[in-house]
């Protein structure tokens, strides 16, 4: 059941108060080529600052602010993969460390015809085990089963952002995998609220840097 009219007048008003304008954060990624992704950004940007004011007004303490750290690391860690990922295999498709993210060696079983074959099989055989004429190659993954830690990592390579905030962005990526009970239990809720700060406050250093790299790319 919703709130009533009054009630929902007031959280509203109470959290609007206390947020920026939504303009400004449905325009926050516009640093990005593709302005469809970077309208969604914002929405997740402005609806996790909704979030999170609606768990402040209601003093979340114990369990509620656990879930409101929680939600927290997820939305931001999201934002981050879809940011480095657009700028790496969309803007740098073609720049040869971002297309070896997708690569690894590997081998593969050479076609030989059956009359050659019968001719090789005789010495293709060593310790009672037959052996298989193979060849190095490259293989290639999807581009969404690459790592993000090799995502950031490339992304500081290429001097989108520096190296302490590629850091922290692996930081928050793995947190947002690593969430279940029994990782929480382990970890004080001290270290996550000051996770969940964090992950919203390296936002506009994000920004800053890629920003910055976009420039000297044009000098």
């Amino acid at each position: 059941m919703a709130f009533d009219p009054d009630t929902k007048d007031k959280v509203y008003n109470y959290i609007n108060a206390h947020l920026g304008d939504e303009a400004w954060h449905l325009s926050y990624f516009d640093f990005l080529s593709d302005k469809e992704l970077a309208r969604r950004l914002g929405e997740e940007f402005i609806s996790t600052r909704h979030t999170y004011k609606y768990f402040e007004g209601m003093g979340a303490e114990g369990w509620l602010q656990r879930a409101q750290v929680r939600l927290q690391v997820l939305c931001y860690a999201s934002i981050y993969e879809a940011v480095i990922h657009h700028l790496l295999f969309v803007d740098l498709a073609a720049d040869p460390r971002v297309i070896s993210l997708t690569e690894f060696p590997t081998k593969k079983q050479i076609s030989i015809p059956a009359e050659s074959m019968a001719v090789l099989a005789k010495h293709l055989e060593h310790d009672g085990k037959r052996i298989i004429p193979m060849f190095e190659a490259v293989g290639k993954t999807e581009e969404t089963k690459v790592r993000f830690d090799k995502k950031a990592e490339c992304a500081k390579a290429l001097g989108i952002i520096e190296e302490w905030l590629a850091t922290e962005l692996v930081e928050f990526y793995e947190a947002r995998n690593a969430i279940h009970i029994h990782a929480e239990i382990r970890k004080s809720l001290a270290y996550e609220i000051d996770l969940a700060r964090r992950a919203y406050m390296r936002l506009q250093p994000l920004k800053e840097q890629i920003i910055a790299w976009r420039a000297r790319a044009t000098v």
